[in-house]
């Protein structure tokens, strides 16, 4: 396949973590290509309305006319990826920060090392009254929901749809993050899947293998589910048709989930 959809990718240059000059982000968007992908969401992090929305869409516009001037099939489109805090709602309706591709969809991103902000489920709570869906992104390396799954089904009582790292499925994250995520897909809490890739070397070369191993473990055409035909409604504002979640009962050891890879091919 050659119609992927990446919804949380960090390739625009000089801009935060990920690549620092015009060549690395073509170096980037090289390896997506040649990994299955046509459509990458440029979600830089942003903090309190920094960078702004439109040095965000100056430098998506400078890289994309780069990559058409290279001949390169690659189409970006404008998101962020949001901290959360506070003002969060006031920016969005003060038409200050970005959605994935100027749809309803809204990333957000939790503390990975801290806790959970204490107003996350009343954030939620208004943001979705505002027509707006939380998407929170690598929930599987947050740990206050390692250590508290039942929280995860809470935030996404509260609205919050999640997306995963390729990544985890592959065993390239720490063990948290793989046992988390197995747990995110056995309880139908796993909706979205993305690279998070900041280099041309990050979390691409892994996603076949991910992909296989989704097929495995859920059916024939998950993974093209998840790489292409729900990233695409999102990124149409369409409506996921999402299976209803199931609440973690309690913490579980960790799955066996690296034999599927070792066995010979």
């Amino acid at each position: 396949m050659s119609d992927y959809v990446d919804l949380h990718n960090h390739i625009l240059p000089a801009i935060d973590d990920g690549p620092r000059t015009m060549n690395e982000a073509v170096m980037l968007a090289r390896a997506m290509v040649k990994a299955g992908y046509d459509t990458v969401v440029a979600t830089p992090h942003t903090f309190e309305g920094r960078p702004t929305k439109d040095l965000i869409l100056e430098r998506l516009a400078e890289l994309q006319n780069e990559l058409d001037r290279r001949q390169i099939p690659l189409k970006l489109l404008p998101g962020s990826e949001h901290h959360i805090e506070p003002q969060i709602v006031k920016r969005l309706l003060d038409g200050e920060i970005l959605t994935l591709n100027h749809s309803h969809y809204l990333l957000l991103e939790l503390p990975m090392l801290q806790p959970v902000p204490i107003y996350t489920d009343q954030l939620l709570f208004v943001l979705v009254s505002h027509g707006y869906r939380p998407v929170i992104p690598h929930p599987e390396r947050v740990v206050d929901l390692q250590k508290n799954p039942q929280l995860l089904y809470r935030l996404y009582k509260a609205g919050a749809i999640f997306q995963l790292t390729w990544g985890a499925l592959t065993g390239q994250l720490d063990p948290g993050s793989v046992k988390t995520a197995n747990l995110m897909i056995d309880h139908n809490l796993a909706h979205l899947f993305a690279t998070d890739a900041h280099n041309f070397a990050s979390r691409l070369l892994v996603v076949d293998k991910a992909a296989a191993y989704l097929n495995k473990k859920l059916g024939p055409g998950s993974a093209e589910l998840m790489l292409s035909t729900r990233p695409r409604q999102l990124i149409s504002n369409e409506t996921l048709n999402l299976p209803p979640a199931r609440k973690p009962e309690s913490d579980r050891p960790l799955k066996k989930m690296f034999s599927f890879f070792a066995r010979p091919r």
